[in-house]
């Protein structure tokens, strides 16, 4: 940038300015994402079969956010993960059902 004889700063040109105010716009708007919970792979839920085990799941999916079990020793559980912006939010959730054995006892339809 140029300075001027006046002793003033110098001043930064219109498409200088403009960049500069899209990089700190852009910043802002990436400061203020949010992510909440487990962000499985979806494409791996289709790939879960019923009589899988509890590990294989996870090792699929990751941890869970949320384990149920039942009087019966039967457990469900749950993936979640949300995000958010100053632009919206998504949400997307799992719920597996497992036997007192451990097995995945039924897979969410495509």
């Amino acid at each position: 940038m140029k300075s001027n004889s006046g002793g003033e700063p110098p001043s930064i040109s219109g498409g200088k300015f403009m960049k500069h105010f899209l990089s700190f716009t852009a910043a802002l708007a990436l400061a203020g994402c949010v992510s909440m919970g487990t962000d499985y792979d979806v494409a791996a839920v289709d790939r879960l079969q019923v009589g899988m085990t509890k590990a294989e799941v996870i090792g699929l999916l990751g941890q869970p956010n949320q384990v149920v079990t039942n009087a019966d020793g039967s457990e469900r559980l749950v993936w979640v993960h949300s995000t958010g912006s100053m632009f919206g939010a998504n949400a997307r959730s799992v719920g597996l059902p497992f036997d007192a054995n451990g097995r995945l006892t039924d897979v969410p339809a495509n």
